[in-house]
């Protein structure tokens, strides 16, 4: 049986509040909110560019945790349907906004010098969705594949071997 999809407030396009809320769904998205990561934003001074006070950005903090624990909670774990993603993703249409979130959600990603499967996750779909530039996605290859990430012809091997 599948759980339903949970039910998210909705937030006006471009708002502070539809912004926040997906680097907080960054933030949480490894099960836990590390001191760490709530470092990193702190130091990129992440809730005044947003426009939120302390207070606002703590409640869109809690409102998403209680929009999800409710019927995509499966044991101990959550499920987050991409599609619930997708319509958080587009509550936020201005290029301006979505780089300054895909910012601050690669620095919760970076801030514990490992990407777990849940940021990877939200990263790639705001890549995905956002039909970000080229050069943002070379931006962020080393940080989501490893920096020793290459790309490599698919050539046949006679044509790439070394002449002696």
């Amino acid at each position: 049986m599948n759980a339903p999809n949970p039910l998210l407030r909705a937030y006006p396009l471009n708002s502070a509040e539809a912004a926040a809320r997906i680097v907080a769904l960054a933030l949480i998205a490894n099960g836990r909110i590390e001191t760490v990561e709530t470092a990193a934003l702190d130091a990129l001074k992440a809730r005044e560019r947003l426009g939120l006070t302390r207070q606002q950005w703590h409640g869109v903090i809690h409102d998403l945790c209680a929009d999800l624990l409710g019927p995509t909670r499966c044991g101990n774990k959550v499920r987050f349907p991409s599609e619930l993603l997708d319509r958080m993703l587009d509550e936020v249409v201005d290029d301006g906004m979505r780089r300054l979130v895909l910012r601050l959600c690669t620095a919760v990603a970076q801030a514990d010098c490992q990407i777990d499967d849940g940021e990877r996750f939200v990263l790639m779909a705001a890549i995905d969705r956002w039909s970000l530039h080229p050069d943002d996605h070379d931006l962020l290859e080393p940080m989501l594949y490893g920096s020793d990430f290459q790309v490599h012809s698919r050539a046949h091997p006679e044509t790439t071997a070394p002449r002696e």
